[in-house]
Parts: structure tokens; C-alpha cells; sequence
């Protein structure tokens, strides 16, 4: 009997982490498909907001690029290869609450004239929780590969 609260208390932390884990994936989607937005519309600048003033951008093949207007200026870039279209897929999601790992899957549709490019890869974000309670990008990796596996 002496052990009842106890149990109780774990069911409550297990139900409220449920909740929480839930609102984290919610908010987490929300951002994603906002970000699928802005870059679908070409809107680098309005991109770029979704990120920490200070945050990294490391993409494969390029250089660490470190701040809001620097990464405008690199998404910018990246976009002018043309009309394209991406997708993203959360394949893990973990948090302390301040911060959020996001490890996932994306894929890139560029418009040709004759025929369509897809392009794969991996990615792994740092969301971090604004004082205002908002998520953004902290850092953001992403790798391509032209066989990938989902965990």
C-alpha cells in the first residue's frame, strides 16, 4: 500500500508527458509546414525568420553559415537553382523542453522544362524555445544521398 502513491505519481508524469510530447509534435508540424510554405513560394527573406538570430546553417557542401541574414542571403542562393518544391518527414522528435531535436527526411523537386529533378536527404534541427514561447531554428544540418533509409 505504501507504494500506491508512487505509482500514482509515475501514471500522472506519464500521462502529462504524453500531452506535452504531443503539443511539442503539434507546434514542431506547424513550423515544418510553414517552412514547406515559405520555401515552396520562393520567400528566402520570410524563411530566414524561422531561424534564431544566432543561428548555424550547415548545409552539405557548402560552408557553416552562422545568422539570420547570412542564411537569408544562402537561401536565397539556393533557391535562384530554379522553381522547387520540398518535402519533410519527422522521423524522430526528442525535447527537454527548452530545446528540440528534429531528425528527419527531406526531398526536393526542381521543375525542368522537359522533366523534374528529385533530390534526397537527411536533416537534424535544433528547435529552441523563444522566451515568447515560440519555436525556432537553432541549428539546422543537412545532408544529401541518393539512397536513404528512414530509422
Amino acid at each position: 500500500m505504501k507504494k500506491f502513491p508512487y505509482y500514482c505519481l509515475v501514471a500522472l508524469m506519464s500521462v502529462s508527458s504524453f500531452a506535452w510530447t504531443s503539443d511539442l509534435s503539434s507546434a514542431i508540424k506547424a513550423k515544418n509546414d510553414k517552412y514547406i510554405e515559405l520555401f515552396n513560394e520562393g520567400k528566402a527573406e520570410q524563411l530566414s525568420q524561422m531561424f534564431t538570430e544566432d543561428a548555424l546553417y550547415l548545409n552539405d557542401g557548402f560552408s557553416i553559415i552562422q545568422g539570420r541574414k547570412e542564411i537569408a542571403k544562402q537561401l536565397k542562393m539556393e533557391m535562384s537553382a530554379g522553381l522547387a518544391t520540398i518535402t519533410l518527414k519527422t522521423v524522430e522528435l526528442k525535447s527537454d523542453n527548452r530545446t528540440a531535436t528534429e531528425v528527419g527526411v527531406w526531398e526536393v523537386t526542381i521543375k525542368g522544362e522537359k522533366s523534374n529533378e528529385k533530390i534526397l536527404g537527411n536533416y537534424l534541427v535544433v528547435w529552441q524555445k523563444q522566451s515568447n514561447g515560440q519555436w525556432l531554428i537553432y541549428r539546422d544540418v543537412i545532408n544529401y544521398s541518393e539512397k536513404h533509409q528512414t530509422l
